[in-house]
């Protein structure tokens, strides 16, 4: 079902992102998505969780009609599946990251699972929908396009939302995220007519202020709970910790970097798109 990698024995073909375990189990996210979030939301978890479902809703009101078969690429914890298939989808999963795989049987024990990355999947059948919620930035962009002529049935649609990064003019552009201007065009010439495309850009970033205000609240506060600590408690050993919270305010650094809503602004974007095949 899966062709052989062109990366070879690369430990990135099947592999277990422990950050979206900590956003599942530690966190309690059942969907893992950006959200799209109104004014009246609060900026907390029960927040994201409304935008979140919120935007879910939206890529199931772009489901097209007359469709049965659906690949969730990306499926994550298997709480979209699980929808779908109530929905009266035939709905099967694929996700390169085992953990994904035993959530996705543990909700749908009659459905099948793919463990491996989209950009080698070689599928024994066709799907009328390819879902990607936030999956699409993970395939490489010179691979994307082959799976999709490989997965996709004549007529059928690729549905996704995903941020994508655009030419703000600056150094330093955005490591993840595909670029939308090449993304788009890969797609024209793969023969996929865009029917849908939504700039929700704005109504996403409350989710990197609320992620701003957790590593603030909880990963800076346990560092200096540590450092005070030691320091009152252990003082001849309060340097040492402090040299090892070294690494780790930096990282805490970096990561509020990355969750910068003005910077992710300037050069990325957020879509809700559907493409339909022409053939």
């Amino acid at each position: 079902m899966f062709r052989e990698a062109a990366d070879g024995n690369s430990p990135r073909q099947v592999k277990t992102s422990f950050a979206l375990q900590f956003l599942h189990r530690i966190i309690g996210l059942d969907l893992l998505n950006f959200g799209i979030w109104s004014e009246q939301d609060p900026l907390d978890l029960a927040g994201l969780r409304r935008a979140q479902e919120r935007l879910v809703a939206r890529l199931f009101e772009l489901l097209p009609p007359g469709v049965t078969s659906v690949l969730d690429v990306g499926c994550g914890t298997g709480a979209i599946s699980e929808r779908l298939l109530a929905l009266g989808y035939d709905v099967e999963g694929l996700s390169p990251d085992p953990y994904h795989g035993k959530l996705f049987t543990e909700r749908l024990p009659d459905r099948r699972f793919h463990l491996g990355r989209f950009q080698e999947f070689e599928p024994d059948r066709r799907y009328d929908v390819l879902f990607l919620c936030e999956s699409a930035q993970y395939v490489w962009l010179d691979e994307f396009f082959d799976a999709v002529r490989r997965s996709l049935a004549p007529g059928g649609c690729v549905l996704l939302c995903d941020y994508f990064t655009v030419d703000a003019g600056e150094t330093g552009k955005p490591k993840s995220g595909h670029p939308l201007d090449d993304f788009l065009a890969r797609a024209e010439a793969a023969g996929l007519v865009l029917e849908t495309d939504e700039d929700v850009t704005s109504s996403v970033l409350p989710t990197l202020r609320l992620g701003q205000a957790i590593v603030e609240r909880f990963g800076r506060g346990v560092v200096n709970l540590a450092r005070e600590a030691s320091a009152q408690r252990f003082p001849r050993l309060a340097g040492a910790a402090w040299r090892l919270a070294g690494p780790v305010t930096r990282w805490l650094d970096r990561l509020d970097r990355l969750l910068d809503p003005e910077a992710f602004e300037r050069t990325r974007c957020y879509r809700v798109m559907r493409f339909r095949s022409a053939s």
